[in-house]
């Protein structure tokens, strides 16, 4: 003899799972990832499906910090520092300007000021400014920038501390939107049909509206509060 188990229970048994999931599974901080092949194979057409922005700057910070990194390590094996910036940069696409005015015998530090501007990158414009230094006075450009990667380095594990601090109110905003579909779950196992009342009357529209807007409205309010919080460290 078998059991027939109605649609209700099991659609509130999995409505529970989930709330429980999202409520119960820890924050993870997010950690600056090194390249790897299969990354680096299907990174750029990930990019064009349209990552989140902040995401995006994450990983643009990233790839200049390993650029800037790769830069100081051409430069201590002796590379000319122009030759040394094209094999830095080359490959990243970040600073496609100042690889052109090294083959062209433009202004470096200028163009470096422009890429700044044109990926948001504050690090292009510290990395300008130690250039146009070591161009004018001659000190080591190589030394300015060990400076310069430690402070970016730092600047990245701060940012990894805020975001697992955001990611608890990012949990709680989730978690808070799905309890009105948990009780929709657990008012048909009990023997109702609260769908039926929400889409059929009035008062029952009315709630559904009201309930969709204040839940979309706090999800975004959620978001633009920890957005502003990572905009402020860009």
């Amino acid at each position: 003899m078998t059991t027939h188990v109605p649609s209700e229970v099991l659609i509130s048994a999995i409505l529970l799972f989930v709330a429980c999931s999202v409520l119960f599974t820890p924050p993870i901080a997010r950690r600056p990832r090194r390249g790897h092949p299969f990354v680096a194979l299907v990174g750029p057409r990930i990019r064009r499906l349209g990552l989140r922005p902040a995401r995006q700057r994450s990983q643009r910070r990233s790839a200049a910090l390993e650029a800037l990194s790769a830069l100081e390590a051409e430069l201590r094996v002796g590379q000319a520092p122009g030759r040394a910036l094209v094999r830095a940069f080359a490959e990243t696409g970040l600073a496609p300007r100042a690889v052109a005015a090294v083959t062209w015998g433009s202004d470096i530090a200028a163009a470096l000021r422009a890429d700044a501007e044109a990926t948001g990158l504050p690090l292009l414009r510290a990395l300008s400014a130690c250039w146009q230094v070591s161009h004018s006075s001659g000190a080591g450009l190589a030394d300015s920038l060990v400076q310069l990667i430690e402070s970016a380095r730092a600047e990245e594990e701060v940012r990894g501390h805020i975001d697992a601090h955001l990611a608890a109110p990012r949990a709680t905003a989730r978690l808070l939107a799905s309890l009105p579909v948990l009780g929709l779950g657990l008012g048909m196992a009990l023997g109702g049909d609260p769908l039926a009342w929400l889409v059929s009357t009035p008062g029952g529209l009315a709630c559904l509206t009201g309930g969709v807007l204040l839940t979309v409205i706090g999800l975004r309010w959620t978001s633009r509060i920890a957005a502003r919080v990572e905009r402020s460290l860009c």
